[in-house]
């Protein structure tokens, strides 16, 4: 006796589809630990900063980690991404940086190595640095993007041309402001 099999090709091609794109994750969270970055991690932090062509010290970012805001992420203990940030004033009026009274987190641009690339290692170090900055009672999240503003509306141009780092700010919901400085990303967070 033999049996027939219908084969439904679109749900065939939908589970694959589901397959495939579980192989393109965010790092699993019990593979990736994300810690805030001490005196001790900075010489490893400048080693990760130079093989993704920043241009840094020791000092700076022994500096900067010590205002206790900046972010590594490890994989196997092994440090694969940097994220320093510091406290900043926020202007919403002007929509810039400036001020004394700190209400708002500075973002650099964070470095991770390449093998890792693609696997959401950005988000997650912005989103713990967003949980810290709530934590301090900020209410700001910002970063400069980079100094050519482009002509036309922001959002547009990144959805277009923009870098990983300007379409993660994009679609973690920040606004974006031309400033003399260039183009620079606020997130609301209270």
């Amino acid at each position: 006796m033999t049996q027939k099999f219908k084969i439904d090709l679109k749900t065939d091609a939908k589970v694959e589809k589901k397959e495939q794109k579980k192989i393109i994750h965010l790092l699993d969270s019990d593979q990736t630990e994300v810690k805030l970055l001490s005196e001790d991690d900075v010489g490893q932090a400048v080693k990760i900063m130079g093989k993704c062509s920043f241009e840094v010290t020791e000092k700076e970012v022994s500096d900067i980690i010590k205002m206790g805001f900046s972010y590594g992420a490890y994989v196997d203990r092994m440090l694969i991404g940097v994220s320093l940030a510091w406290p900043a004033h926020y202007d919403e009026a002007a929509e810039d940086i400036a001020g004394e009274n700190p209400n708002a987190i500075y973002n650099e641009d964070p470095a991770v190595l390449l093998a890792y690339e693609g696997r959401g290692v950005r988000r997650i170090l912005l989103r713990k640095k967003e949980e810290e900055a709530i934590k301090h009672g900020f209410a700001y999240s910002v970063a400069y993007l980079y100094e050519d503003v482009p002509k036309g509306e922001v959002s547009s141009y990144i959805r277009e041309a923009g870098s990983q780092l300007e379409k993660l700010y994009l679609s973690e919901k920040y606004a974006f402001h031309k400033t003399k400085k260039g183009v620079l990303a606020v997130k609301k967070l209270v």
